[in-house]
């Protein structure tokens, strides 16, 4: 984002730990994460951007990985107050593959936090997930099993620090239904025909944590611009691809700038 050209508003999602989460939540209102959805991510990032910013139309909504469904989610929900829409490694709708990952991250969360395993290991156990899941198999192989088992166990550090089990299960929870077509039948076509936007959608065929599939034959309903980005880095691709992806939406944003 060129922030000398565009004006930047960054949200942060329910259930970070920062925005409303479990864990800055009173015990007794917490009740209300069990049903977190990403819709409930947009809706109140619209009534941010027009009730307290007093923002009528945006250029671009952008976002990576979560934020990348949310990014689908404003194309689909808020068609006409848009004119781009980039989701990076999201997803209209999650894969049964996706679904099953994060149904088991969501296991090993609930696990620490129901006392099974000290909080500690929990995030251990997530980390390695993590591992297994963010890069691919070639990645992993190129380095050596000491390097890797200290990668995991630096990480598991930071989330432990960092976030809170409870806040995670919500997000995973949200995650794993996510469905763009949710209260329409489930058609997807219904659900593309909302979108007034232009798009550019930004995906790896290597990403093992959301599947390119249903990115894919959204962009082929939509017509949308596209930047498969081939990638042992997965679901990283965004950081190490930087240059090519970065140089993409840079000429996507100028449209009608």
């Amino acid at each position: 984002m060129d922030t000398t050209k565009f004006y930047v508003v960054v949200v942060d999602a329910f259930a970070n730990g920062l925005s409303s989460s479990p864990s800055n939540t009173p015990d007794s209102a917490r009740g209300v994460f069990a049903g977190l959805t990403i819709g409930d991510m947009v809706v109140a990032q619209h009534r941010l951007v027009h009730e307290h910013l007093g923002i009528e139309h945006l250029h671009a909504v952008l976002g990576f990985s979560m934020g990348g469904m949310q990014a689908f989610e404003w194309a689909i929900r808020y068609p006409t107050q848009l004119d781009l829409a980039i989701p990076i490694a999201g997803s209209p709708r999650v894969g049964t593959f996706d679904r099953l990952l994060w149904t088991k991250y969501l296991d090993e969360v609930t696990t620490g936090l129901s006392g099974l395993v000290p909080p500690d290991e929990a995030w251990f156990r997530v980390a390695r997930l993590d591992a297994l899941s963010l890069r691919t198999p070639s990645a992993l192989n190129g380095e050596s099993w000491d390097s890797v088992d200290a990668s995991i166990r630096s990480q598991a550090g930071i989330l432990a620090k960092t976030w809170d089990l409870a806040d995670a299960a919500a997000q995973l929870r949200a995650l794993r239904q996510y469905d763009a077509a949710q209260g329409m039948g489930g058609s997807m076509a219904q659900a593309a025909s909302k979108v007034r936007s232009r798009l550019l959608i930004i995906h790896s065929p290597q990403d093992h944590t959301v599947t390119i599939e249903p990115a894919r034959e959204f962009a082929r309903m939509v017509r949308s611009d596209t930047l498969w980005v081939t990638s042992p880095c997965g679901h990283l691709a965004l950081w190490c691809e930087r240059g090519t992806i970065a140089a993409a939406i840079a000429k996507f944003m100028s449209v009608g700038k």
